[in-house]
């Protein structure tokens, strides 16, 4: 069942690609869903050298616990920095396509913006008791594993796509 569910949100993004333009590129969209998914696997990346070079940082060099908070945020800035080489890298393979990089960063909010809302209906037990009348699937995704993984990977894409638009409109604007 998942590869069919797979297929049809495959099919609606490549849809979605064709009916907004295929008027300079017709593969943009597949693409963008590949290129998305390796810049996924490089955030992830991005965050466990970030997130292992605060932790050392803080435990080992600097003897402070730090909260949470401000751990979570310095290696979500810090995996963002290192995000924007595999983007600026990925983005020169595609001869800076802007318009490849509009659509990679619509795809990153897209997805924060379901993973969030996702987020805020299974941790409803109204909508979850109603949503199991309708005889739907109530098993979730870990509300942990995707407020430590997956929401700060797509956070440090977003800012390594953010810096990559920057660094395109600063150095190639004349040509």
């Amino acid at each position: 069942m998942i590869i069919i569910n797979v297929i049809i949100i495959l099919g609606l993004f490549l849809l979605i690609g064709y009916m907004s333009g295929t008027y300079k590129d017709d593969w943009l969209f597949v693409k963008a869903c590949g290129v998305s998914l390796v810049l996924m696997v490089t955030a992830l990346l991005s965050l466990a050298i970030a997130g292992g070079l605060v932790y050392i940082l803080f435990a080992f060099l600097l003897h402070e616990k730090g909260s949470i908070f401000n751990i979570l945020v310095i290696s979500i800035l810090a995996g963002g920095f290192l995000q924007f080489f595999f983007v600026r890298y990925m983005m020169r393979l595609n001869a800076y396509n802007e318009t490849l990089i509009e659509i990679l960063e619509y795809f990153i909010q897209w997805t924060t913006i379901l993973f969030t809302l996702y987020q805020f209906i299974v941790t409803s037990k109204g909508t979850m008791a109603f949503i199991s009348t309708l005889k739907i699937n109530t098993h979730s995704l870990n509300i942990a594993l995707l407020n430590i993984v997956i929401l700060p990977v797509l956070l440090i894409s977003w800012i390594g796509i953010a810096m990559t638009k920057v660094y395109i409109k600063d150095h190639y604007k004349d040509e």
